[in-house]
């Protein structure tokens, strides 16, 4: 009787055993099943990561020649306000000159 004890035990174990088991590559396959998910929703993000790296690229790249060609402007107004300040101080001379000519011209009369 012992025997047949033994065996009913070593019966219940190894069932016990296969049910693990297999429970146990059932959560293994659905753990899979999630990881292969995220796997697939990690790769769109890594692609929208890659569109909007690349977007900000031509944003940055956007700025940065936007920034040259403001400096230029500002190089080129400050050469044309040179040059009109020059030129704004000879016509002030002409104009004193010409006011001291008429007042002495206008004197004469």
């Amino acid at each position: 009787m012992s025997t047949d004890l033994t065996i009913e035990i070593l019966r219940e174990i190894r069932d016990g055993i296969s049910g693990l088991r297999t429970e146990f590559i059932e959560r293994l396959d659905q753990t899979n099943a999630r990881l292969d998910q995220t796997n697939a929703r990690l790769d769109q993000t890594n692609a929208r990561l890659d569109q909007t790296n690349a977007r900000l690229g031509n944003v940055e790249q956007g700025l940065a020649d936007l920034g040259k060609f403001m400096r230029q402007i500002a190089l080129d107004q400050a050469k044309h306000e040179r040059f009109h300040t020059h030129h704004v101080e000879i016509l002030e001379e002409d104009v004193k000159d010409l006011k001291t000519r008429v007042e002495n011209l206008e004197a004469r009369h």
